[in-house]
Order: structure tokens, then C-alpha cells, then sequence
């Protein structure tokens, strides 16, 4: 294929840079020679915002021959990113603006899950280790962060078997003082519509109402008995808390289920930009 565009720039806001990721990944494809991601004025990244960029990154490594990722001009962010491992086992042909920091490492394994990569059964097993310690971190030894380790287990493994990502899945999770614990999940495979579609009993939903459809419980894109728990657990897991928020977006839906002293509301939003894959993400406050 002749490549009719040289170069792709890619502006990173601010804050909540998700929405112009779901543009950028739409965009790229194999007649970009070259992607610049402008993360220069990035002020905050949570886990959703880290595993939206290395997923960005690493989707135009595979698109383009060369990537340059202009790191965050705030030496607290940039440090943040090192300290997730955003920067570590990148593509050869991504070229960093400055070096990724030397940072004295300390065992962080109660306040957060550094970045990581989903490909196999064994690193569902890692991760749910990983999950576990951070949960007992806000909620101590009990049921909650059993629940937690196994729900991202679940939904991690569904990756694993269905979404056919080209990067996998990236996870990451943090602890902060006010805000409880968030966990985000990114794939860049086929989504929830393409998938839940497979099977002929869902074949006519729109995306929107394809990921509804996904949260109940036993719906799958196999007609097999016993599949299609993963996303459940996840809602399960976030009702038991007094405080939270489960966010999915897939396709041309975006769908955010929050729980507040018992009580639950729902949006749903017909995003202008389709995401590629899945995107998790998870918040915690309150036991």
C-alpha cells in the first residue's frame, strides 16, 4: 500500500485525554510513514488515562514505521508514568523526547498495579495476584478484595480467549487517599458489539444495547452453558460497594453504572468516535 500521508500529529490534552485516543486509534492506519504523539502538556494521569496512551503507542508502533512520544513536560507526571512502567518494553520503532527517569524503586504492591500486559492464562494469574494486594490495601483481607482480584481475573481472561487484540490487554490500578481505588482494563480487539454478535440469539442489537446485553449474566457470543460471567462479576463486584463507578466502552457505546448507598443510576452515550476494543474502568470509594 502506498503511503499517502507522512506524518500523523497527535495532540494530547491536558486532563481526560481519552476522548481524542478513540479519534486518534480510529485514525491511524498503515498509510501514516509517521505518528507524533504530543503528550508534552499531559498535568494528570490516572490508570485509565496510562493504559489509553501505551495502548495508543503501541496500536501506532504496529501502524507506522516510526513513533515519537513527546513525554510530559511536568516532571511529576513524567516520573509517574516511569514509576507505572509506561515506558518500559516499548516497540523499537517509538523514540522517546527525553529519557524515561531512573527511579529508586519501593514496594508499592498495597497502592497500585503497575502497568501490565494480559496475553496469557498465567498473566490473568499474575495480575489477580497483583489485584489482590492492592484491594486488601483499601479494603482490607475480606470478601471485597477476593471479589476484586476475581472479577478482573474474569474479565481479563475474556480478552485472553475472545477480543483478538493486537496488544492484548493493558491493566493498571491505583490507590488514592480521596478518590478509593480505580482499575482500568484496554483492549484494541473486535469490542462487546462485534463479539456478543457472534451468537445468533444477538445478532440484530445495536452496540449500545449489546453492552447492556453483555452484563447479564450467562449472555455470551457462545451458545455454550456456564460462559459469559466475566462482565458480571465486574457489576457484582462494584454493587457491593456503598461508593462506585463501573464505566464500559465498546464500539458506539458508552455505558456507566454508578452505586451510591444502595441506590444505582445508569447513562448511556452514543460516543462520536467508536472505541476500538473494550475499555474497563472501575472506581472504589466505599465499603
Amino acid at each position: 500500500m502506498v503511503k499517502t500521508q507522512k506524518t500523523y500529529a497527535i495532540s494530547v490534552p491536558p486532563r481526560s485525554p481519552t476522548t481524542a485516543i478513540h479519534a486518534a486509534l480510529g485514525a491511524l492506519d498503515s498509510a501514516h510513514y509517521e505518528v507524533s504523539i504530543m503528550a508534552g502538556s499531559l498535568i494528570f494521569a490516572a490508570p485509565q488515562e496510562v493504559c489509553g496512551l501505551r495502548a495508543l503507542l503501541d496500536y501506532a508502533a504496529i501502524q507506522t514505521d516510526s513513533v515519537r512520544f513527546d513525554c510530559p513536560t511536568d516532571p511529576n507526571v513524567h516520573n509517574y508514568l516511569a514509576r507505572m512502567n509506561f515506558y518500559e518494553g516499548l516497540p523499537s520503532n517509538v523514540a522517546l523526547s527525553r529519557p524515561a527517569p531512573t527511579l529508586r524503586r519501593q514496594n508499592r504492591r498495597r497502592n497500585l498495579v503497575e502497568l501490565c500486559r494480559i496475553e496469557s492464562t498465567e498473566d490473568v494469574e499474575n495480575l489477580m495476584d497483583g489485584v489482590w494486594n492492592v484491594a486488601q490495601g483499601q479494603f482490607g483481607s475480606g470478601a471485597m478484595a477476593k471479589a476484586c482480584a476475581t472479577a478482573l481475573g474474569a474479565a481479563t481472561e475474556n480478552v485472553v480467549d475472545h477480543a483478538e487484540s493486537p496488544i492484548g490487554a493493558l491493566v493498571a490500578a491505583q490507590r488514592y487517599e480521596r478518590r478509593g481505588l480505580e482499575l482500568a482494563v484496554v483492549d484494541l480487539g473486535l469490542g462487546i458489539p462485534t463479539t456478543l454478535r457472534r451468537n445468533a440469539l444477538h445478532r440484530g442489537l445495536s452496540d449500545l444495547a449489546a453492552v447492556q446485553q453483555a452484563l447479564v449474566d450467562g449472555v455470551s457470543s457462545s451458545q455454550q452453558v456456564g460462559r459469559g460471567a466475566g462482565l458480571t462479576e465486574l457489576v457484582a463486584t462494584v454493587r457491593r460497594a456503598r461508593a462506585s463507578t463501573l464505566a464500559i466502552q465498546s464500539g458506539r457505546a458508552h455505558l456507566t453504572i454508578s452505586f451510591r448507598g444502595g441506590h444505582q443510576t445508569s447513562a448511556y452515550v452514543t460516543p462520536a468516535d467508536a472505541v476500538l476494543g473494550t475499555w474497563i474502568f472501575i472506581r472504589l470509594e466505599q465499603l
